[in-house]
């Protein structure tokens, strides 16, 4: 009986311990954001809880430092030191971040309960010797997932605006202080808009913010019209495209505001565009000098516009939000990233250089094209 609980007790210990025991594995001091932006990705994708999330990135940082390891205590590999021999996966799925996450994710969501704590949910997960270590990674966990939900840039007028760590910058400005907004912000006139990860949108200006939407899946788009008002548009949670029109380009924001406090009042209903199910991502929209604006957006891998109400196919192998824009010349361009590298649209996708960004490129109306690393640099791409 004895031998029979201890084989129990090793079956029960499915990954490694906090950290790997075994000094020739080097764990480095820092994560790597790419693996973080895999891993939140996975975590959207099944739609997990705050909660089970908050899990995922603490085991992930106290068993590699959300880093990929190809070594670990006895045969435990990946972000998540998941053992083969444990029913994990086998090594090559195991180092695959995706597959890990995926693995990790759907065990907490079947052993998760009302009173754990993200990291005591982690340990149930993990069965790691170490579970107070979870829940003391906890503020590290959250700023890997602030960073997680970073955007790319819009550059306007030469003004590189970010979310970083959770709030909004212009330049070296702080724009809020909230610490929950996420994606890519979108400038038009004197406001800048900016979801947050309740899927709110708010303009700030004038040092306070507003929320103006609301059931957002993706990141706005703000387009400044000849009368002084702004549309906005947006995915939401169903995946129709939708807008909103009319909004005051200073949206009853007063100087005199403390900076990010919020402001109140009644937020108006979406007008779809599309069909629901239709797209994700970011819409991007072009105005004419005439008012009339063209909008392109994401659909599968598809690239669809449309300028008076229905939708046509202007090219496909897509695989992030499309950036339009109108040249001087009167022509639209548009930009994009496939395989993580700026590519512009001819007769075909035309990349523009090399390296791997990140979200979304902000394209300028000369041609110049700009884009953020997974570790949130700004860099001219093209």
């Amino acid at each position: 009986m004895l031998r029979l609980a201890l084989v129990f007790v090793l079956l029960m210990s499915g990954t490694a311990h906090a950290l790997p025991l075994d000094v020739r594995c080097r764990v480095p001091g820092v994560h790597d954001a790419d693996v973080i932006r895999a891993v939140h990705a996975v975590g959207l994708s099944l739609r997990v809880s705050d909660k089970v999330m908050l899990a995922g990135f603490e085991a992930g940082w106290v068993e590699s430092h959300m880093n990929n390891l190809s070594c670990g205590d006895r045969d435990s590999l990946g972000v998540f030191q998941q053992r083969p021999s444990m029913g994990w996966g086998t090594p090559e799925q195991i180092m695959d971040v995706p597959y890990a996450a995926r693995r990790f994710f759907e065990y907490a969501v079947r052993v998760d309960r009302p009173e754990l704590s993200a990291g005591l949910l982690a340990d149930a997960v993990q069965r790691s010797c170490c579970p107070e270590r979870y829940d003391q990674a906890e503020t590290r966990a959250g700023s890997m997932l602030r960073q997680a939900w970073q955007g790319g840039p819009e550059v306007v007028g030469g003004v590189v605006h970010v979310v970083r760590d959770g709030d909004v910058w212009a330049g070296g400005s702080r724009l809020s202080t909230s610490g929950d907004f996420v994606g890519r912000p979108s400038v038009a006139g004197r406001s800048v808009y900016a979801r947050t990860a309740r899927g709110e949108v708010r303009a700030l200006a004038g040092g306070a913010a507003r929320t103006v939407a609301s059931g957002v899946a993706g990141d706005p788009e703000a387009v400044a019209r000849p009368d002084g008002t702004v549309d906005l548009y947006a995915v939401l949670a169903d995946g129709s495209v939708a807008k909103l029109s009319d909004l005051p380009e200073m949206i009853g924001m007063g100087g005199r505001s403390p900076q990010g406090a919020l402001q109140s009042g009644s937020i108006p209903s979406w007008q779809a565009v599309s069909p629901a199910g239709f797209a994700a991502g970011k819409p991007s929209a072009v105005a004419y000098p005439d008012g009339s604006v063209a909008l392109y957006v994401r659909s599968g891998d598809k690239l669809m516009a449309t300028a008076a109400g229905a939708w046509r196919e202007i090219a496909h192998s897509l695989e992030a939000s499309p950036e339009a824009v109108l040249r001087p010349d009167g022509t639209i361009g548009v930009h994009t990233l496939i395989g993580g590298r700026p590519h512009r649209l001819t007769t075909t996708w035309e990349p523009l250089g090399e390296g791997r960004f990140i979200d979304t490129v902000s394209a300028q109306p000369d041609g110049t094209v700009y884009a953020r690393t997974a570790e949130g640099s700004v860099l001219k791409a093209g």
